[in-house]
C-alpha cells in the first residue's frame, strides 16, 4: 500500500519535472520570474538616467526588454523601429514599457542606442553578466507580464526574430504585448 505522504511527495515531483515550478524554469523559460539586478540607467531621456535600477521598476506594466550591443548596426536600427512602436502603442493606451540592456562589451557605443530611442536603456557590465544570468544574447527579446513573469521569450539564434518593420511583424509584438496583459 502506498502512504498518502509519498503519493503527495511523488505528485509534487511530477509537476516540478513538467516544469510546473515558477523557481525552476530558466530565466529565458516562459513563467520565469524576472531576474534581480540593479544596473545603471544611461539613457538621458529617461526619469531614472544616472540611476540603478532593474526590472522591478516596471512591474505593474507589461515590459519589453531586449537585449541590444550599442555596436551593432542592427540592434540601433530595431531600437530606433522599436522607439516609433513604443510611442504608437503609448497613444493606444497599452500599459507597456520598453528597457534594453547594452551589452557589456558595447559601453563605448552606448551614444548610438541614446541616438536611437528614448526609452530607458541600462549598461550591463563584467561583474553583474545580466545578459550571462538571463541566457541571453545579441537581439533577444524578453516580454514580461505585469507581475514580473516572463510570458514570451525571442531567442535570435533560434530564428524567433522581432522584426519591427514590417506590417506583420509589428502586429505579431503588439499582439505579444497585449496576450501578456497591456
Amino acid at each position: 500500500m502506498i502512504a498518502r505522504r509519498d503519493l503527495f511527495s511523488g505528485f509534487g515531483v511530477m509537476l516540478v519535472a513538467a516544469g510546473c515550478g515558477d523557481e525552476d524554469a530558466a530565466p529565458n523559460e516562459p513563467g520565469a520570474k524576472a531576474l534581480s539586478f540593479a544596473l545603471e540607467d544611461f539613457q538621458p531621456e529617461s526619469p531614472r538616467f544616472g540611476e540603478l535600477y532593474g526590472t522591478e521598476e516596471f512591474h505593474g506594466s507589461v515590459l519589453l526588454m531586449p537585449l541590444f550591443a550599442a555596436w551593432c548596426p542592427d540592434c540601433v536600427g530595431c531600437a530606433l523601429l522599436l522607439n516609433g512602436l513604443y510611442r504608437e502603442w503609448l497613444d493606444e493606451g497599452l500599459n507597456v514599457r520598453i528597457m534594453s540592456i547594452n551589452s557589456a562589451d558595447g559601453r563605448s557605443s552606448r551614444h548610438k542606442l541614446v541616438e536611437a530611442c528614448s526609452f530607458p536603456l541600462l549598461q550591463d557590465t563584467d561583474e553583474d553578466r545580466v545578459w550571462e544570468r538571463l541566457q541571453g544574447a545579441r537581439d533577444d527579446h524578453y516580454v514580461y507580464t505585469p507581475d514580473g513573469t516572463l510570458d514570451r521569450f525571442y531567442d535570435y539564434a533560434a530564428g524567433e526574430r522581432v522584426d519591427p518593420l514590417s506590417a506583420p511583424g509589428k502586429a505579431a509584438l503588439r499582439d505579444a504585448i497585449v496576450k501578456a496583459g497591456a
